[in-house]
């Protein structure tokens, strides 16, 4: 525990934002501490040649700052560098907007506006190295009031040639998303929401545009169980396949080389 205290004790008198670019890990010190001292090794010695370029040169290979998460070298160095420089790391993507870019919130906007709008809104958050990709045919007032929420969100930073946030409005939890009726996962499987609701579950911000029926469960039943027996099938054979032994060695690729399919 003291090593642990003394290490983050390091980068205060650094005046560095540990938390900025760091996993905690309370529950394991052991793993926290080695992540600390690989991290501060590298301000270390990125403060004794001064840039990467020299850092890189001295070294003689590519290296890459060990801050989390890590999204692409290039992007991981980007926000290394603005750290140690005491600069922001993550950033809201409406402040990467050009100045002249603004916004009205979706209430002030009338049906004429919305879908010109969206398009406008899309197509600035792509000019940022940003982008947008949703399901089809989604209502463009709903398309705006959840890119909007997004776009006031802070994001970590990607650098000149690193890629940038794609929003897909995708949490993983059906019942919640606001793509569910046009999305053809979230519309062909149940969930335990819809089970009891007893009928597929929508969230109030859909109410508008869709509603939902008892016969609509049944429906989505069938495919849950269909997808359930199709998956139980697919770990089946693949569990067949694990117990019959171990891919072929490069050797064993060899032999079969000239032959038109693998044995596996």
């Amino acid at each position: 525990m003291r090593h642990n205290h003394l290490l983050k004790k390091e980068f205060e008198h650094l005046g560095l934002d540990l938390a900025a670019v760091f996993h905690f890990t309370p529950l394991d010190l052991d793993l926290e501490n080695r992540r600390l001292e690989s991290l501060l090794d590298f301000v270390k010695r990125y403060q004794q040649y001064g840039s990467r370029e020299s850092m890189e040169a001295v070294e003689g290979k590519f290296i890459y700052p060990p801050i989390y998460p890590g999204i692409d070298p290039w992007s991981d160095w980007y926000r290394f560098e603005r750290w140690m420089r005491g600069e922001s790391v993550r950033e809201a993507i409406v402040n990467l907007f050009p100045i002249h870019k603004e916004f009205l919130s979706e209430e002030e906007l009338d049906d004429d506006q919305i879908e010109s709008e969206t398009q406008r809104l899309i197509e600035t958050i792509e000019s940022t190295g940003n982008g947008v990709c949703l399901a089809e045919d989604i209502p463009a007032r709903l398309i705006y009031r959840n890119l909007m929420e997004w776009i006031n969100e802070p994001h970590e930073l990607s650098g000149p040639y690193g890629g940038g946030w794609i929003y897909d409005g995708c949490s993983g939890y059906c019942p919640g998303c606001f793509q569910r009726p046009w999305c053809e996962t979230g519309s062909s499987s149940c969930w335990p929401d819809d089970e009891e609701e007893g009928k597929i579950y929508y969230i109030d911000e859909l109410k508008p545009y869709v509603s939902a029926s008892p016969q609509l469960l049944a429906i989505i039943s069938k495919l849950q169980a269909e997808e359930d027996a199709s998956f139980e099938e697919w770990k089946n054979e693949n569990e067949t396949k694990k117990e019959a032994g171990p891919f072929l060695d490069h050797e064993g690729l060899r032999d079969h080389s000239n032959e038109d399919e693998l044995p596996f």
